[in-house]
């Protein structure tokens, strides 16, 4: 891959970790969803070559699996799918339909609906069929998103950013660190075996059964976390938790407990659904873990986190709306964009 393409999938990858970042700052309107504004740069992406396209919806997962501790977990490979397959999505729709015929909207609604689809679809293989029931309410609230996403893409200033860094990569290549060709491109073997471990501990956790092994071993995983230096956040193990009893018990199984109007409760589907939450809360635990695993600097992976937490800390420094926000995290507020060219030129003289 030449420098430059390098660095301008890099720096595209950095940017879907920036709206990702951003999206946190935003109300949960809806629990247990995500509006996915990182798709914003996959729908500005669509017209660059298809080799680089696909490698930026891998990374794109992968990125932010790795930013987000679900890179050892099953959400990882849902994410990658996800992303893969309703970028593939939309390249389709971008170029065997004209313009005319599908807005920028309808490509971001499809890709949104194909998301769901295959969250659901893969979630299904795991917890059962029971997952189905959701994807109603989850196509409902991603076309909201998709719309959403292709309004943020026209509206925020990522259209000028990209355009500059197709113009002038060196700009952005000169932000990242000076020992960026020096870095070493493979991770040091110490890291390696660590990884190697998380991928066993939590491949192993899907063959327990007993709910109090697994408990302890939930404990356990909670205590390696906070080991890691990784906060230890209970809201997204609740949301999970309900999300997968609620899908167990559309399928009833063995004794009937209670009902809740038509839905029968039954004790194996509440005792499957609970081992089933405690074996993904102990993997997520596990994988949390692996946010300290490094990139070498001069790869694709570890170049795109090195832009992003460039984006990240001047997102956290500015004021004003989100949009605002983003655009001076991407040095195209006009204001950053005087200071920057003063400071240039005072070195220049």
């Amino acid at each position: 891959m030449r420098s430059q393409n390098k660095n301008e999938l890099a720096y595209l990858c950095a940017l879907t970790l920036l709206f990702s970042y951003a999206e946190l700052v935003l109300p949960r309107v809806v629990p247990f969803f995500r509006l996915g504004l990182a798709n914003t740069v996959i729908l500005l992406a669509l017209d660059i070559n298809f080799s680089s396209y696909l490698i930026l919806s891998i990374l794109k997962a992968t990125a932010a699996s790795l930013t987000g501790g679900t890179l050892f977990s099953p959400f990882f490979l849902i994410s990658l799918l996800q992303s893969v397959f309703s970028a593939l999505v939309m390249r389709l729709l971008y170029k065997l339909i004209s313009k005319r015929a599908i807005s920028i909207y309808g490509i971001s609604v499809t890709g949104s609906a194909v998301s769901a689809v295959i969250q659901i679809f893969l979630s299904s293989l795991y917890i059962g069929k029971g997952t189905f029931a959701l994807l109603g309410p989850m196509l409902i609230f991603n076309t909201a998103s998709g719309i959403l996403t292709a309004f943020f893409c026209e509206k925020s200033g990522i259209k000028e950013s990209i355009i500059c860094i197709k113009e002038n990569p060196a700009r952005t290549r000169n932000q990242t660190s000076d020992s960026l060709q020096n870095e070493k491109s493979k991770l040091p073997s110490s890291q390696i075996f660590f990884a190697a471990i998380l991928i066993i501990a939590s491949v192993s956790v899907f063959f327990i059964k007993n709910l109090m092994i697994l408990g302890l071993a939930f404990i356990i995983s909670l205590a390696a976390q906070k080991l890691a230096k990784r906060k230890i956040f209970l809201i997204p193990h609740i949301s999970m938790w309900i999300f997968i009893l609620i899908s167990a018990l559309f399928i009833p199984n063995g004794k009937v407990l209670f009902k809740i109007w038509n839905l029968s409760i039954t004790e194996d589907a509440l005792l499957l659904g609970l081992q089933k939450a405690l074996t993904l809360s102990t993997v997520s635990a596990l994988s949390q873990c692996a946010v300290s695993l490094q990139p070498g600097k001069s790869t694709l992976l570890g170049q795109s986190l090195d832009y992003y937490r460039i984006m990240s800390n001047r997102f956290r420094n500015a004021e004003g709306s989100i949009i605002k926000r983003i655009n001076y995290a991407l040095c195209i507020d006009s204001n950053a964009e005087q200071s920057q060219q003063m400071q240039t030129d005072t070195e220049a003289q």
